[in-house]
């Protein structure tokens, strides 16, 4: 049977057959926009082909073909999914912070942590800001770019107040400024090479951060 044929068979008929048929079809869609989402962000743009996302979600390849009938529905579900999972595991990560006096750098790498959540190494740029950026640029991604914004700026207004820097997020320009500076801080950082790259980027970071002390 397609992914387009109707069900047939005991248990398929009626109302209740037909509920289980859409609720298998939900569960697959399901699996295979959470595929898509960790793909782009473990690898970037470049991995949301249908037959990776189908490989990813263990499902043909058929199916994310009938579920997402253009690469371009495909991008935008990966992109959404992805914010909600980058958004939700940084509001986690940052509601998790004991609140306690922390050095400039040690919250200027927190920063850097939360904003990239759910995980982040020096390949950041290359995987996941460069993409981001991609999104920001493309009219039918950049709605959902914007929506995911406030969430994370409340997660790294959450890390400065857990950390001491009261001064640094009483103001909500003042968070938007440090977020902004983590972006340029990582693209600079990568710019010198590919090693080091979180570690360049928290030292410029801290240098801001520890004008608020």
């Amino acid at each position: 049977m397609t992914e387009s044929e109707p069900a047939t068979g005991p248990g398929t008929g009626g109302p209740r057959g037909r509920r289980m048929v859409q609720d298998r079809g939900a569960d697959k869609q399901d699996r295979m926009v959470r595929a898509a989402a960790v793909l782009l962000i473990d690898e970037g743009f470049g991995a949301i082909t249908h037959r990776r996302v189908a490989e990813a979600a263990g499902l043909p390849q058929g199916s994310a073909s009938y579920y997402f009938p253009s690469s371009a529905a495909l991008v935008a579900a990966a992109v959404e999914a992805a914010e909600e999972l980058r958004g939700a595991s940084a509001q986690a990560a940052a509601d998790a912070l004991p609140r306690r006096r922390r050095s400039a750098a040690t919250t200027a790498r927190l920063l850097v942590e939360v904003l990239y959540a759910p995980h982040v190494d020096d390949a950041v740029v290359a995987r996941r800001l460069d993409p981001m950026m991609t999104a920001m640029r493309d009219p039918a991604l950049q709605p959902i770019m914007r929506r995911s914004r406030p969430r994370l700026l409340a997660a790294a207004r959450t890390v400065l107040a857990a950390s001491g820097f009261e001064d640094a997020c009483a103001d909500p320009r003042d968070v938007d400024l440090v977020a902004h500076l983590v972006d340029a801080a990582l693209l600079t950082a990568a710019s010198s090479g590919a090693d080091g790259v979180l570690d360049r980027a928290t030292a410029t970071v801290a240098r801001l951060l520890e004008r608020w002390r």
